[in-house]
């Protein structure tokens, strides 16, 4: 077959994975590097593009064949909303890329790159995937063309949950859960966080790794540490960068936490840290969608403190794998902490519970097993609809929101919503 190559004694299925993001390594990020090494040890042939210099590089170290592109996208909240020379630019780089490299498959590895795939592919008769790790709002999924993908997977339930009855009515919709790098997490080589902090052998040693983000919700942590340090000898180290950590460096001036809270930069050297002497990890999101971190330092057998919300009480049982709380909420955080404090059996039983559900329920092997599935369904079931039944499919579905939105909402608001403001996860 002219899409397959033949390589050593197997024929190799050539994917082309899309990624469209900041430069960075963050969760979509590191969950599609594991995804190239899954496939490519998995009788695939991976072809990246991508516009992150980040990931292109880790993804050459692992022998992936990149290509690194400029990424725009029409009518979306990324800047430029408007460049048209580029965007169609990336429509002929797509046919060449997929013609050149006798691609079979694509995988869209988040909403973005399905604005111009989509058209491409139904052009030449390849199938795409599309692989959703946030929660994305309906006039994004209409401007960025999802009913255009031939399948959509979301990381969780909570991705999927939003999509409107019979949206899509001509693709499969499922889940895969991230899978875990058993190797990313652990190390023999840990730090001593513990020295790092100046804390005593009775302190409690907090761990935070992730964005510092609004969603994240760090400041109610550091509220939490500021009501517990008149009771307890508590140490928080934070791990990550992000637009909030200006804010949080003067809060903890403010709380008069400096002898308590330290903060690091973020590091790719994630297992010394996960690996490292503290007592529990924390991290309470106002919304998430799977909690890699949460995932990776559970694996890592440190108990878990974290939100009660759609996403990751997917994953966790309150008292049984980690502890829930409500999101926002100071008081019940401090409560939790509290209880691992003084009850360290509790810390026992709730690491030894979610490092044995991690291993077993989301394990890199679990994950590609149902990529391949997801893979071969749609290399033996292509999508039927050409260029002009996909354009009058948009034409449709566009009608159809609109029409809807102007008889229940009014006009008003229907303007509103389809604004292009910057709103998105």
């Amino acid at each position: 077959m002219s899409e397959n190559i033949t390589q050593g004694k197997g024929v190799r299925t050539r994917v082309l994975y899309v990624h469209y993001g900041e430069n960075w390594l963050r969760g979509s990020e590191i969950v599609l590097l594991d995804l190239l090494k899954s496939a490519k040890s998995g009788h695939y042939a991976p072809v990246l593009w991508c516009n992150s210099e980040v990931l292109a590089k880790k993804a050459k170290c692992l022998g992936i064949d990149v290509i690194l592109d400029n990424f725009v996208c029409l009518g979306y909240w990324t800047l430029p909303r408007w460049n048209f020379i580029q965007f169609f630019k990336l429509l002929a780089k797509a046919r060449k890329l997929i013609t050149d490299y006798k691609i079979s498959l694509v995988h869209c590895n988040n909403g973005a790159p399905c604005q111009w795939m989509v058209p491409v592919c139904k052009y030449t008769a390849t199938p795409l995937l599309l692989h959703l790790h946030a929660r994305y709002m309906y006039r994004d999924r209409l401007t960025l063309l999802f009913h255009g993908a031939d399948s959509v997977i979301g990381v969780s339930q909570s991705v999927t949950a939003l999509f409107k009855q019979d949206e899509f009515i001509n693709q499969r919709v499922e889940v895969i859960y991230n899978g875990i790098e058993p190797k990313r997490v652990l190390s023999s080589t840990p730090r001593d966080l513990r020295a790092e902090l100046s804390a005593k052998e009775d302190d409690f040693v907090i761990l935070y790794m992730g964005s510092l983000i609004s969603r994240k919700r760090v400041n109610v942590l550091l509220y939490a540490i500021e009501k517990l340090t008149k009771d307890y000898q508590v140490k928080l180290a934070i791990f990550g960068s992000g637009c909030e950590k200006t804010k949080l460096v003067h809060l903890v001036a403010q709380l008069n936490l400096n002898n308590s809270v330290k903060f690091f930069p973020a590091s790719d050297e994630v297992a010394e840290i996960y690996s490292s002497n503290a007592d529990c990890f924390i991290s309470v999101p106002a919304e998430e969608v799977f909690g890699l971190t949460l995932a990776e330092a559970s694996l890592a057998k440190l108990p878990i403190i974290t939100s009660n919300i759609a996403g990751i009480n997917e994953i966790y049982n309150h008292q049984e794998n980690a502890l829930l709380v409500s999101p926002n909420n100071s008081d019940e955080l401090v409560n939790a902490i509290r209880s691992l404090i003084e009850i360290p059996s509790l810390r026992k039983k709730l690491a030894d519970n979610a490092q044995k559900h991690i291993k077993q329920s989301f394990s890199l092997e679990q994950q590609f097993i149902a990529f391949n599935l997801a893979y071969q369904s749609l290399l033996h079931h292509k999508s039927q609809r050409n260029v002009m039944a996909t354009i009058f499919l948009h034409v449709k579905t566009l009608f159809i929101a609109f029409l809807s939105k102007a008889l229940t909402k009014g006009y008003k608001f229907l303007t509103m919503k389809f604004s292009w403001g910057k709103s998105h996860d």
